[in-house]
């Protein structure tokens, strides 16, 4: 099973792929239809593990709304309750997907202190049978989690289970993607620590800083603190909105137009904020020489680690998935510019294709190899010997993604020198002497 933890304030956010039945929390959530139907997807495995006791208890809700939670038992699981986040109607409820994951986690959180729960596990949000894209269910659950955790004095165990539509992403994707958008949404720095990422404001740093770095740390603090009263507005007229489309008097339809106004100011509001902090990291990101690592992930994260090791050393900039600040691009668009923004290519090729854009067929690390030539970038190539001791999690193992991995190697292998490496620590020996400058 494979999970990142992060720790955001006093509390846990933990990533797990795997089956949401097996989780230990006290409160489970279940992605469900305004009849509580739990006829698919995660609802249905919920039902499937915890019984029809689950499903006729919380019957006696309905019917329910879209954005509205469901408090039931929770049958035979581990858990004392399960609450059902509603995102699928009968009609068209004429509400944003981004809205109905925002609102739905929101509701989740601020229930756990009223049911006296400390622990809960999340699905993807109406990333099921509802086709909400896990792109919006990550950003914005990882902008309300952050939000509802960071300067809360309580401690509490959020853990986000991923299956299903996630197959095609994989785990380290949706890690860096998760991250990307808690600090592009909200402005949060990250931190390392051993087995865990830290989510915290910005302006926490370990090291002194010069004037100018001191003027840039607060400006960074004060776009998000600005960041999270718009969001907290944003939420208030959210709910407002939610209630208005479901009220009969003949103010009805004005008051939802008016609450749509209001919302569409406070995201253009947001969005020059959010141009802050792309300006800022744009800054960050000219102070050294930059260098993109591209890789794929599972097979070589030990690697990955140990280049970083010799980039910091070596007081360049490390530009990788890991800490991606990203925007409204789709992937493939934020590969691209981040490859763009670098100065030097360092590509990895091991014994995994990657995972693919289904767009253009290819994998993000050939997508980012291509940029890195399309954009004239000095490139450093490092593939895998033969000889290399290697385990089976290491090795491609779908038949098409091999044949794609074995004609792009041979494609580097023609048109670079490359320099063939054994283990993690002979890569960073390696690479270390293609970026130390010449004496």
């Amino acid at each position: 099973m494979q999970s990142r933890t992060y720790v955001v304030g006093r509390s846990r956010i933990q990533l797990i792929f795997g089956d949401i039945t097996h989780a230990t929390t006290e409160v489970v959530v279940s992605s469900d239809d305004v009849l509580l139907s739990m006829g698919g997807g995660v609802s249905a495995a919920i039902r499937h593990a915890g019984g029809a006791s689950i499903a006729t208890d919380a019957a006696k809700l309905t019917p329910a709304r879209v954005g509205d939670v469901i408090v039931s038992t929770a049958g035979n699981l581990r858990a004392k309750y399960v609450l059902h986040a509603i995102t699928l109607g009968v009609t068209d409820d004429r509400l944003p997907m981004d809205l109905i994951v925002r609102q739905t986690t929101h509701r989740v959180m601020q229930l756990l202190p009223l049911l006296g729960c400390t622990s809960v596990a999340f699905p993807a949000i109406g990333a099921g049978v509802a086709r909400i894209p896990y792109e919006v269910v990550a950003s914005q659950m990882a902008a309300v989690l952050v939000d509802n955790l960071i300067d809360d004095p309580a401690a509490y165990r959020v853990e986000l289970w991923l299956s299903g539509r996630a197959g095609h992403i994989e785990p380290h994707a949706f890690f860096a993607f998760f991250e990307a958008f808690a600090t592009r949404l909200m402005g949060v720095a990250t931190a390392a620590a051993p087995g865990m990422v830290i989510l915290q404001p910005p302006g926490v740093s370990p090291t002194p800083m010069d004037a100018h770095q001191v003027a840039e740390s607060e400006r960074h603090h004060r776009v998000y603190e600005m960041l999270r009263h718009l969001d907290a507005r944003r939420d208030q007229l959210e709910a407002r909105l939610l209630a208005a489309l479901t009220a009969t008097d003949h103010h009805a339809d004005q008051l939802v137009s008016q609450l749509r106004s209001h919302l569409a100011d406070v995201g253009q509001l947001r969005s020059t904020y959010a141009a802050e902090l792309a300006t800022l990291a744009k800054d960050d990101a000219a102070s050294a020489d930059s260098v993109f690592v591209s890789s794929t992930y599972v097979d070589l994260s030990d690697h990955r680690k140990q280049v970083r090791s010799v980039i910091d050393r070596l007081q360049m900039r490390f530009v990788g998935m890991e800490e991606f600040i990203a925007t409204e691009h789709a992937p493939v668009n934020l590969i691209r510019q981040k490859v763009q923004e670098s100065q030097i290519y360092c590509g990895i090729l091991g014994m995994r294709y990657g995972s693919v854009d289904p767009g253009t067929g290819l994998s993000m690390t050939e997508l980012e190899y291509r940029q890195a030539i399309a954009s004239g970038k000095r490139i450093c190539m490092f593939v895998m010997s033969d000889g290399a001791p290697i385990t089976p999690s290491m090795v491609e193992r779908d038949p098409d993604a091999y044949r794609s991995l074995i004609d792009f190697k041979q494609r580097v292998l023609q048109s670079h020198v490359c320099a063939l490496f054994t283990d993690p620590q002979d890569l960073a020996t390696r690479v270390e002497a293609a970026l130390r400058p010449s004496a």
